[in-house]
């Protein structure tokens, strides 16, 4: 299980005109306790919350250093500013 609060990644399908599929992903904490696969909502770092999939693909929610460069410096600036 995953945490509320957790740093995920989820999958959204946008469908467009015709038969065109886009697959984002997007990065923010979880707002409910949940499971891969299943539908949750995140709030990005920028305050929006996005309802998707989480990614089966990705395994951020392991570990932030999986982030990059610096991602853990700002999760932090995200903090202070709250």
């Amino acid at each position: 299980m995953i945490q509320s609060g957790t740093w995920i990644e989820v999958e959204k399908i946008n469908h467009h005109s015709g038969s065109e599929l886009t697959k984002i992903y997007i990065r923010g904490c979880c707002l409910r306790n949940c499971e891969l696969g299943e539908e949750t909502e995140v709030k990005t770092i920028s305050g929006h919350v996005v309802k998707g999939i989480v990614s089966r693909d990705k395994s951020l929610y392991h570990n932030v250093h999986n982030l990059g460069k610096n991602a853990k410096e700002i999760l932090m600036i995200r903090k202070f500013n709250s």
